[in-house]
């Protein structure tokens, strides 16, 4: 049996982002597990995202991971997907040039972003954009 793990990401490298649903009550989950968040069933149906979100809050750091080093400076933050779950994750179209041009963003927040795959390190990754 194909691992969860292995099937988002083939997915993922055909351009699809899945997330799942629990049969038993309905509660959405991403990235998919095994389990509802909610209920704890193991009942669970793979269901496309629709990709909206928004941006609860981001932030950058100083000190990347070694595999994303070469992508420095870059926005991280918090999106709540429309089907509701929670994703923490890169996203594009923000100023972290400095700490001023982060303070007023996130001023700002929610902002409205859609998901996007995006090849980073030899990974195809889920990311979101900011909506203008």
């Amino acid at each position: 049996m194909e691992s969860m793990v292995t099937r988002f990401y083939k997915a993922v490298s055909n351009g699809k982002i899945y997330g799942v649903k629990c049969r038993k009550c309905g509660h959405f989950t991403f990235p998919p597990k095994a389990g509802c968040m909610k209920c704890g069933a193991h009942d669970m149906e793979w269901k496309l995202i629709s990709g909206e979100g928004k941006l609860q809050f981001f932030s950058s750091g100083n000190l990347p991971p070694m595999k994303f080093a070469k992508y420095h400076p870059y926005a991280y933050g918090a999106v709540e997907l429309k089907e509701g779950p929670c994703f923490f994750t890169c996203i594009e179209g923000l100023d972290v040039s400095n700490v001023e041009a982060l303070e007023a963003q996130n001023a700002k927040m929610p902002m409205k972003v859609k998901a996007k795959i995006k090849r980073m390190a030899d990974l195809d990754i889920v990311i979101f954009k900011v909506e203008k």
